[in-house]
């Protein structure tokens, strides 16, 4: 209703505006020409006229929209045209008659309301009739050709924010395997040493895969439930490592409240241990430090390891933590992001991850 009440108003706005403009202009010339013209009598003798083609324009765009190139072909079309013309050009000389904006050529006073009025018109307006339907055709079909091209561009958006949160689920799921394949590798380790921590750490594992699996929906969650979870799931190594996996974390109280990728953190610290700290016998330290600068959130891990640990994940590598990483932040945050891992002189890596700093529940970023 809304969109047919608009319609109705813009045509109406601009045939009475042409129309307006036409008396203005046939007062001015009858004025030249020294059959003067009242300015009032030429726009309303314009205005009639021209009220005419507003009536007939919406006959014309039913037509359109009823027999469009675009979905009934342009045979069809084409038909349907030319019979709309030819009742276009009838329906305009019967009305144009009846409004009584027929004057003479040469007296210039109203012709009265006949059928040999009517026919006149018919006669001597047809050019002028031609071209004012191809113009209404003409601007009717740019405009559906406009909305078609419109729904395309949104179906196509629409389609590919589908596929982009299509892989970034395809891509989280592949992280639940990956690190429940390494973490019941680690307790079916400790089962032949210390079945009690064995069962701890299985009890614990269920604990955290349900936390992991009620946030899975999530493409992004809070900096704090990211560090709660990578906390429980540092608590489960730690009972499986025991004094050779020693801890360090500096959070910045503010970087808490940034939004980040969804068990973004978690890989990459499991990484630093799995290519780490597991190949040292003495173990080492895994560090933690987020920060926030200017519009960017820092995140830094630090890992002890051997001078000769493999920096599997480095780019180029095949590290499953790092390179699903990489594509989440990628269709997250496009260029937007760094992400670097460098070997460490004295053994180990350290990996640096730069992402824009942006609050839970907005896109703005986090207060200083």
């Amino acid at each position: 209703m809304r969109r047919g009440i608009r319609l109705a108003v813009v045509v109406l706005a601009v045939w009475v505006g042409l129309g307006v403009f036409m008396g203005v202009q046939f007062y001015v010339n009858g004025t030249i020409t020294g059959k003067p013209v009242g300015v009032w009598a030429g726009i309303d003798i314009s205005v009639r006229r021209y009220l005419v083609y507003a009536f007939l324009t919406f006959p014309v765009l039913w037509l359109c929209r009823r027999f469009s190139p675009i979905t009934k072909g342009w045979f069809s079309a084409v038909v349907a045209h030319l019979v709309g013309l030819v009742a276009f050009m009838v329906l305009y000389a019967v009305l144009r008659t009846a409004s009584g904006s027929v004057l003479d050529r040469v007296t210039l006073e109203r012709r009265p309301v006949s059928l040999e009025t009517g026919l006149t018109v018919l006669r001597s307006t047809a050019y002028e009739q031609l071209t004012m339907y191809l113009s209404i055709v003409m601007a009717a079909l740019a405009l559906q050709y406009h909305r078609a091209y419109r729904e395309r561009e949104m179906r196509e958006a629409e389609l590919k924010q589908q596929m982009a949160e299509y892989e970034l689920q395809v891509l989280k799921v592949q992280l639940h395997p990956h690190f429940l394949f390494n973490a019941m590798n680690g307790i079916a380790t400790l089962m032949v040493r210390d079945t009690k921590t064995a069962r701890e750490m299985l009890l614990r594992l269920s604990e955290l895969l349900r936390t992991a699996l009620s946030r899975s929906a999530e493409n992004e969650v809070s900096l704090r439930e990211e560090i709660e979870f990578v906390k429980a799931y540092l608590e489960l190594e730690q009972m499986r490592f025991g004094e050779r996996l020693r801890v360090e974390l500096s959070i910045e109280r503010r970087s808490l409240e940034a939004r980040v990728p969804n068990m973004i953190i978690q890989p990459l610290v499991e990484n630093a241990i799995v290519y780490g700290i597991a190949r040292t016998r003495a173990g080492g330290t895994v560090g933690l430090t987020t920060r926030c600068v200017g519009g960017l959130l820092r995140i830094l891990i630090v890992n002890d390891g051997p001078p000769a640990a493999s920096t599997r994940g480095l780019p180029g590598g095949s590290g499953i933590g790092l390179s699903n990483a990489r594509t989440r932040l990628s269709r997250i945050y496009g260029d937007a992001y760094r992400l670097r891992l460098d070997k460490r002189p004295q053994g180990g890596a350290t990996l640096f991850l730069e992402m824009p700093l942006r609050a839970i529940g907005s896109t703005v970023e986090v207060p200083a």
